[in-house]
């Protein structure tokens, strides 16, 4: 179950926590069931929803070369520039 207070628009989140899932799901070391709701759970702030939209398609813009990932190794790299542009605060490409 997400974490944060789920609102009639979507679920609130942090930057510092949306950095956080996806390192903890590029680290092997995220809840069984985080990464899954982290794409699949609207989040209330419009920016940090695309975001969300972001990582859950970053399967499909970088697709896995190796059975059993989600991404390949680039996705893997935009996923902790993205995580690492959250954490200071910065708007992640793609907007």
């Amino acid at each position: 179950m997400p974490q944060g207070k789920a609102t009639m628009t979507g679920i609130t989140r942090t930057r510092e926590e949306i950095a956080t899932i996806i390192e903890r799901f590029l680290d092997g070391t995220g809840g069984k069931w985080d990464w899954d709701d982290l794409c699949s759970v609207k989040i209330e702030d419009p920016d940090l929803d695309h975001v969300r939209v972001l990582c859950s398609s970053t399967c499909i813009t970088y697709p896995p070369t190796e059975k059993g990932h989600y991404c390949s190794s680039q996705g893997r790299e935009y996923l902790r520039g993205l995580a690492q542009r959250l954490r200071e605060g910065q708007r992640p490409a793609g907007f």
